[in-house]
């Protein structure tokens, strides 16, 4: 794979200097993107008291990657990745500094807050699916799924120490200086995206003209049953999922009467799983075909959720969080291994930006729908009705003989 490649690679990730610089941003950009989430939804669980506006918020953060998740996928298959990226994260930084600047300002309203949320939204993808372009041009194929678990636990460590420091800050100083520390850290990652070195695409064939628009991505995913099938699998996964992001505050709040440092405890719970669940990612993927673990996951995460039913307790309700982050952890670093093989290097970034467009724009809707229920239930029954959706997605993954099948030698198909 990438026989052409012109940058020196290293076999361990953690040896590749560029490698290094893609992780340490990422790290402190998702560090910030849960103060931002913490402080925001906070902000407006406090002003308008509705579940529904919550979801509205992480909808107008998350959905318009469904449009230009693809788009933006063609732009990173002709331009560099890193400056796609780069003006990505620099943009958001303006965006996301200006909702402080508001709120300073004593101007910032309900309606601000969704156009920024929903412009920072759009960009979003670059950065998404940009890293999953660039991980095969800096370090060798078989380092490929260590690599995509490096970047993994960088999620999972800002989940663990994110959301208390987010909820400690909010709590102590407001939720302005948090998204300004958000914004700091969007222009931090885009100065050292900036400073990755460009890739070669010199040994890649040219792409038949059907592969250059903003539909070949959609194209290939309908016409290969294996991405079709596990496009399918994690967006019924993460819709399933979505109501619990609606419903976790009202529960913090109503349920545990824990207010916003035990909603940020909460997501700290799942940031420690999380983070084992990433760590032990090498192990799954060598013990386990990818066929077998990916629904199996789906099963794990909603049967821990389902017990926040009768848990009425901070710190039960912190173990069962953690216990099924630990187990989700490595589904999206498995999946992205098995893809970069799968997918032929010329449509990487196209599919990669589909895939993304559905699977974001799943949580998002779900949480939709976990406002609306919200309205007619409460908080800890919606969220075991998303873990039983979680379990029924992962056991229609397992009665699939081709998901079942699949392992992690597949070589790229054609397309």
């Amino acid at each position: 794979m990438f026989k052409s490649l012109k940058l020196t690679v290293a076999r361990s990730p953690l040896r590749s200097s560029a490698f290094l610089r893609l992780w340490l941003g990422l790290s402190i950009s998702y560090v910030g993107d849960q103060f931002t989430t913490i402080a925001l939804l906070w902000f407006v669980l406090q002003l308008t008291g509705s579940g529904v506006a919550i979801s509205l918020v992480l909808l107008c953060f998350q959905l318009p990657s469904m449009v230009t998740g693809p788009l933006l996928g063609v732009i990173l298959d002709r331009w560099q990745p890193r400056v796609v990226m780069g003006i990505d994260n620099c943009a958001r930084a303006l965006l996301i500094g200006t909702i402080p600047v508001l709120s300073w300002s004593g101007m910032l309203q309900l309606w601000q807050i969704a156009v920024l949320a929903l412009v920072a939204g759009m960009l979003s993808p670059a950065t998404g699916v940009g890293m999953r372009v660039l991980l095969p041009h800096l370090v060798q194929e078989d380092a490929l799924p260590r690599a995509n678990a490096l970047a993994s636990t960088s999620l999972q460590f800002a989940f663990l120490v994110g959301p208390v420091l987010a909820g400690i800050l909010v709590t102590h100083v407001g939720g302005a200086y948090a998204l300004m520390m958000d914004a700091g850290s969007f222009l931090l990652m885009g100065l050292l995206v900036f400073s990755l070195p460009s890739v070669s695409r010199s040994g890649h064939k040219e792409a038949p003209a059907m592969k250059t628009n903003w539909l070949g991505g959609f194209a290939l995913l309908l016409r290969i049953r294996e991405l079709r099938l596990l496009t399918s699998l994690s967006v019924v996964f993460f819709f399933s999922y979505g109501p619990l992001e609606a419903a976790l505050p009202l529960y913090s709040d109503r349920i545990l009467h824990a207010g916003a440092q035990g909603y940020g405890l909460l997501w700290t719970g799942f940031g420690v799983g999380a983070l084992v669940g990433a760590l032990c990612t090498g192990v799954v993927a060598t013990q386990v075909r990818p066929g077998i673990t990916q629904p199996l996951i789906a099963i794990l995460w909603g049967g821990f959720l389902c017990p926040l039913m009768l848990v009425h307790s901070l710190p039960l309700a912190l173990l069962c969080l953690a216990l099924g982050a630990c187990s989700w952890a490595p589904y999206v670093p498995i999946e992205a291994s098995l893809l970069q093989r799968l997918i032929e290097p010329s449509m990487q970034g196209q599919v990669f930006g589909t895939r993304l467009a559905l699977t974001t724009a799943a949580a998002p809707l779900g949480a939709l729908v976990g406002g609306l229920l919200l309205q007619y239930l409460a908080p800890d029954v919606v969220i075991g009705l998303s873990g039983i959706a979680c379990v029924f997605a992962g056991v229609g993954g397992l009665l699939s003989p081709t998901i079942r099948g699949l392992d992690g030698k597949t070589k790229s198909v054609p397309s």
